[in-house]
């Protein structure tokens, strides 16, 4: 009997041993931008502009949780990382905390507004391709719409590239942000009375 226990131990031991040592790697899950650690925002005026961002539109097969390089007109997934959020939210998330940073002046948001705000931006990427060779491309544009329906709306567009490695979801990650960054450097709010 006690041969019996012991070898029926040894046999869920070894399952054990040989389930865990197949099991994958913890998921790990990014973000777009670090959370701004500087001082906290000072406090606006009464007649602050508000500046609306809405959700970034972003083609379907992108707008996912899944972190992706393009090989060919293959799409290849990462079993090992995905974003924290739908890309499209990681997007507008990184857009607006770029904006705010340029215009402490203002209240720029990315939640809807109980009013009109003074200016809405609406960003459309049409292509956001990080390829297995390590090139990034981000081809959108955008329009920078008044309150006032009487000014005419702003429109602008861009082709934007940054390289580097792909190798780790980490690099990935990085030249994703760097495109947006560059894309969130072209939005003109400094000019927005």
């Amino acid at each position: 009997m006690t041969a019996r226990v012991s070898l029926r131990a040894a046999v869920r031991l070894g399952a054990a041993v040989l389930l865990t040592s197949c099991a994958a790697p913890p998921l790990v899950l990014y973000t777009l931008d670090a959370p701004d650690t500087g001082p906290g925002a000072a406090a606006l005026s009464r007649k602050a502009l508000v500046i609306e961002v809405t959700r970034v539109s972003l083609p379907d097969e992108l707008d996912s949780q899944d972190i992706q390089v393009r090989r060919g007109s293959v799409l290849q997934a990462s079993h090992q990382g995905r974003w924290a959020s739908r890309l499209s939210v990681g997007a507008t998330g990184l857009l607006t905390g770029r904006l705010a940073r340029r215009r402490p002046d203002a209240l720029v948001t990315d939640q809807p507004q109980a009013g009109t705000p003074s200016y809405r931006i609406v960003v459309n990427v049409s292509r956001l391709d990080v390829t297995g060779d390590g090139v990034a491309v981000l081809e959108a544009d955008w329009q920078v719409v008044p309150g006032n329906p009487a000014v005419p709306a702003r429109r602008d567009r861009a082709s934007l590239r940054a390289t580097g490695p792909v190798a780790a979801d980490r690099e990935v990650a990085a030249l994703i942000s760097a495109v947006l960054g560059q894309l969130a450097d072209r939005i003109d709010v400094a000019a927005l009375r």
